[in-house]
């Protein structure tokens, strides 16, 4: 997008002196305004300005973020100037500079360098729609010197689309905490694979585990993405860079049998078995499976099915609403059991259809972390540690040697429906993943009979085979 960076006083002192371009929309015998000024809150809690305005070629809109709102107004009036047409915009910026002296920095003399930095960040202008593409902007550019990483990952956290408030939040976290104070003051050009991995090194220095160093890297990866798209740059320096692999010595997941499960199931609370048993028969996520109600339910279908369209999410401020599932794919329809059915029957009879099929004692929302530490956790502690009706330890009861997560449900369910031969593709729509590399990654180790299938497959091709005897020496 051409660079829309000038004075305010130079552009009012050129268009002042040629009135015809203050008139908007002219020769066109429209009144109506070429450009729009929108305010709207970052998740950080900083406020951004987009100027939108259309394409007089194709009727698309296009739009252009800007931090400071003087700077964002100086944008849209030479937009009206140039009648919705960028580089005519960018050419009048260009001009009004020139007769300003020199006025052509966007901070008010005195201002710090700090702001200045502010400034440039804010006048990218990065198109949000599918306007005809403008050539893009050199490396050296003016406008892009005193980008830096912190700028562009910001840029890129506000131009994403399909994801959540939460989500959004995360990312800004994720700059604010890790990208911003290791990296986020190097100009986004000067970025290379060795300033990619120091700053994975960094980050395994403040203890971060290697998951939640891929997800900082993936923010910083994608960021570079679109620093490219934007011609900010000419490549991606963080791919092939390696990340640090899980220390962990055991499975991050735990799996229950069927008898591990029993046990652990007749120690939740009798209000709550309903709900346990749903999450291990279906492999829902419990932030789904907390936000079905009984209209969701299709118990006159053969099997009888539950549809998943939606599940608890959180905002910006942490705050719960329901909105849909986690991806595409977990939108989806989950066949049930008539063991599962014959126990939900009381429930949706019980139910109207629009309310919450599984809720606390109250009637109200389940959270998940109220449910981990009011039910999950004492039902753990008496299946792994049973005592007699006088309080004291039971060392010939049944125990459970495991202390599964909630979310182990969901991997138990997957182990079960392996272990019964289901395909990995029937798996991953039942589960919801997007893509079948999650599935497989996640549960292959758990097929013993195909990894058994595999070795007499090999075994069968190299039957017959023999090794000719060594040389003799």
């Amino acid at each position: 997008m051409p660079d829309l960076r000038v004075h305010p006083v130079a552009v009012l002192i050129l268009l002042t002196r040629t009135p015809i371009l203050l008139t908007r929309n002219a020769g066109r015998g429209d009144s109506r305004p070429v450009a729009s000024l929108r305010e709207r809150r970052r998740a950080d809690g900083s406020t951004a300005y987009a100027v939108l305005w259309r394409d007089p070629r194709t009727g698309r809109q296009s739009s252009m973020t800007y931090s400071s709102r003087n700077e964002a107004r100086v944008a849209m009036e030479l937009l009206e100037a140039a009648h919705g047409q960028p580089k005519e915009a960018a050419r009048i910026a260009a001009s009004a500079s020139s007769h300003n002296d020199g006025a052509g920095a966007l901070s008010a003399p005195g201002s710090t360098n700090r702001s200045q930095s502010s400034a440039q960040r804010s006048t990218h202008g990065s198109p949000t729609s599918t306007s005809a593409p403008e050539p893009p902007l050199s490396p050296s550019a003016p406008s892009l010197r005193g980008s830096t990483v912190a700028m562009v990952v910001r840029e890129h956290i506000d131009l994403l689309t399909g994801i959540g408030p939460n989500a959004r939040a995360s990312y800004g976290r994720y700059l604010n905490h890790h990208i911003g104070p290791l990296l986020g003051a190097q100009p986004v050009t000067a970025v290379g694979y060795r300033e990619v991995a120091g700053f994975i090194r960094g980050l395994l220095a403040k203890g971060l585990s290697p998951k939640t160093i891929a997800n900082i890297h993936g923010l910083l990866s994608a960021s570079m993405t679109t620093a490219v798209k934007l011609g900010y740059r000419g490549d991606n320096p963080c791919v092939g860079a390696s990340l640090p692999k899980s220390q962990l010595t055991h499975d991050e997941m735990t799996v229950l049998t069927r008898d591990e499960f029993a046990l652990l199931l007749s120690k939740v609370a009798p209000f709550y078995q309903p709900l346990v048993l749903t999450l291990v028969a279906t492999g829902l996520r419990f932030g789904e499976a907390t936000a079905l109600t009984p209209a969701d339910v299709d118990v006159t279908a053969r099997p009888a099915t539950i549809r998943v369209t939606k599940a608890w999410k959180r905002d910006e401020d942490s705050r719960y609403y329901v909105g849909p599932p986690k991806t595409r794919r977990a939108r989806r329809t989950v066949s049930l059991p008539d063991e599962l059915v014959d126990v939900l029957l009381p429930l949706l009879a019980a139910k109207r259809p629009d309310e919450l099929l599984f809720t606390n004692t109250a009637g109200q929302w389940l959270s998940s972390s109220r449910f981990w530490t009011s039910t999950w956790t004492p039902a753990l502690d008496a299946a792994c540690h049973p005592v007699r009706p006088d309080g004291t330890p039971d060392p010939d009861a049944p125990r459970l040697t495991k202390r599964p997560r909630v979310h182990d449900l969901r991997h138990t369910h997957a182990s079960w429906m392996l272990a019964a031969g289901t395909d990995l593709f029937v798996l991953q729509r039942r589960l919801g993943h997007e893509s079948i590399t999650t599935t497989t990654e996640t549960y292959a180790h758990l097929m013993p009979d195909q990894q058994k299938a595999a070795a007499d497959a090999a075994a069968r091709a190299l039957s017959g085979l023999t090794l000719a005897p060594p040389a003799a020496r």
